[in-house]
């Protein structure tokens, strides 16, 4: 067989809808004017499909469309099985919008994560997925905005490393907040071992069957979500029983509000503004109310409920292989 070093560079045009290769240097061109190679339209599609074969074996890069794999689906696909369920899906205004690829694209495999970091990418691609549902925004902002970070090399980088690996990132953060009962939620109650406390008349509420001291809840918690610490506003002694749900980050307004209608004994919170809620609580204890808040983070405290999206998404595509993926905890304690 003879040996070629050069490189074969590929030229595309269209010939009567047909997408013709023409190969150089010249030493292709015998194959190329060879009468019997265009013989018929059959024959002329069976021979170039042997050359892209060739390509493919000469890792060069080539673009095939054509039909799905039969156990595959496109991204569009995805997404549709995945909201069909959710009240009032399709939303008009929604941040859950497709931020790379494409919804033609194929998909290979499925990870979820809390945030679509470059880790997070990088181990995607070396799974052989290529659709990553992201709770978080991608481009560290909420509306996913980049112009005022085009100079950015860090931005750069992480795009460039999109691409590479041809990832799709789709943002699912309205959606899964509008499922009933709350996806995030219910990954965190069935993480906690509380699933069965859910009140879905009063969802942000938890009502546990018995008061404890707020030390052994923290200890809870901190054991079910693989946590050293966590920060506390509150007394360690005081009896606790409820509970107010303020996963992620959510306005100080609706948690104060949360604690002038339910007053609960303990708020459970992701993340929060210093100067607001966590004034308001200290001021309350101060005076003498019982309201407590322990403070997770954002990522931890939505982690678990992008856990179980794996496992639900999974039963609405069982021919594509769903994967979770945990971003981690950014910081370091010391």
């Amino acid at each position: 067989m003879t040996n070629y070093p050069e490189i074969i560079l590929i030229r595309i045009f269209k010939i009567n809808s047909l997408t013709f290769f023409k190969f150089t240097p010249s030493y292709m061109e015998p194959i190329r004017k060879n009468k019997e190679f265009n013989t018929n339209r059959r024959d002329f599609i069976w021979k170039i499909s042997c050359l892209i074969g060739s390509a493919y074996t000469l890792n060069f890069p080539v673009f095939a469309y054509g039909k799905l794999s039969k156990n595959r689906k496109t991204v569009k696909q995805v997404i549709d099985l995945i909201i069909e369920d959710i009240p009032g899906a399709p939303f008009t205004r929604t941040v859950d919008q497709l931020r790379t690829g494409s919804l033609d694209q194929e998909v290979t495999g499925i990870v979820t994560t809390m945030f679509p970091t470059v880790d997070v990418i990088r181990k995607t691609a070396e799974i052989g997925s290529n659709l990553i549902i992201a709770h978080e925004t991608l481009f560290y902002n909420h509306q996913d905005e980049t112009e005022w970070l085009e100079e950015d090399e860090v931005y750069q980088r992480k795009l460039e490393l999109i691409h590479k690996h041809n990832i799709a990132i789709w943002r699912f953060h309205d959606y899964w907040h509008r499922r009933q009962p709350d996806g995030i939620a219910e990954g965190n109650l069935k993480k906690l071992g509380w699933e069965k406390y859910f009140n879905p008349s009063t969802p942000r509420l938890l009502t546990l069957p018995e008061p404890q001291k707020l030390e052994d809840l923290v200890s809870h918690i901190k054991e079910r979500f693989g946590i050293q610490q966590a920060r506390l506003v509150g007394n360690r002694v005081q009896e606790c029983q409820t509970i107010y749900l303020a996963f992620g980050a959510i306005d100080s307004r609706m948690i104060i509000a949360g604690i002038q209608e339910y007053k609960p004994d303990l708020i459970l919170s992701g993340e929060t503004r210093e100067w607001e809620t966590v004034e308001r609580v200290r001021d309350g204890q101060l005076l003498g109310e019982k309201t407590a808040l322990m403070i997770l983070g954002h990522e931890l405290s939505e982690a678990a409920g992008m856990e179980f999206a794996a496992e639900w998404i999974q039963g609405k595509t069982p021919e594509i292989k769903v994967s979770y993926i945990p971003s981690g905890e950014a910081y370091q304690f010391v």
